[in-house]
């Protein structure tokens, strides 16, 4: 019997690759406002590379970017994107059947918790702005997603595997690490896939899986 169902929170409950295109790109248009005189595309092809080389969570992109332009420092430049990338976080949101989705399983006896990659305080950040922080019975955040990650929370939660779904978009840091642990595992995906339990296109396809499972 199905106890508890853990939920990724980038691109499962939000659109975060949209998200923080946006943001990015929104950076960039600040920092040429405030004195950076380059071509706003290519600033942010830099940028990508920035991130891809130093990792999302590195605290220092913007200051990499003048580097990469050949600029000394500029605090005035690097707070404007800053600014600007925090600001555009008021608009984030999460996918249109996510609330209802996520109340509906609590309301159903589900305990029912975000299983996330990345650093906790960023993570607590989003479910906060999202809405979705009271919610959420429990929020596990690791640096790196693994098999030990998963049996932690099923020690955490005293359950069995075989009492816990896990629902995630990344095959390789939701998906796999969970089966490895014995979690049942909702691939979220527009294409069918072998390598998950079961697939969904969207969250709220969810609870009709979990009434199959009973």
């Amino acid at each position: 019997m199905i106890k508890a169902i853990l939920f990724d929170i980038d691109n499962t409950l939000f659109p975060s690759n949209e998200f923080a295109e946006l943001a990015r790109r929104h950076a960039i248009s600040f920092m040429i406002d405030t004195g950076l005189n380059v071509d706003p595309d290519e600033a942010y092809i830099k940028l990508q590379r920035i991130i891809k080389k130093y990792g999302p969570n590195y605290p220092k992109h913007f200051n990499a970017l003048l580097k990469d332009f050949g600029m000394k420092p500029n605090h005035k430049i690097v707070a404007a994107g800053i600014v600007a990338y925090h600001q555009t976080k008021t608009g984030i949101f999460p996918f249109p059947d996510v609330p209802h989705t996520l109340i509906r399983l609590r309301d159903d006896g589900y305990i029912v918790c975000a299983a996330s990659q990345g650093v906790a305080i960023k993570q607590w950040d989003k479910l906060i702005r999202l809405g979705l922080h009271n919610i959420l019975h429990e929020v596990f955040v690791t640096p790196k997603k693994s098999k030990k990650f998963y049996k932690f929370i099923l020690k955490k939660l005293n359950m069995k595997p075989q009492e816990v779904v896990m629902v995630g978009d990344n095959f390789k840091t939701d998906i796999m690490p969970a089966r490895e642990a014995g979690i049942t595992t909702i691939l979220v995906s527009p294409k069918h896939s072998k390598n998950a339990d079961y697939t969904v296109k969207r969250i709220g396809e969810v609870p009709k899986i979990l009434e199959g499972l009973k």
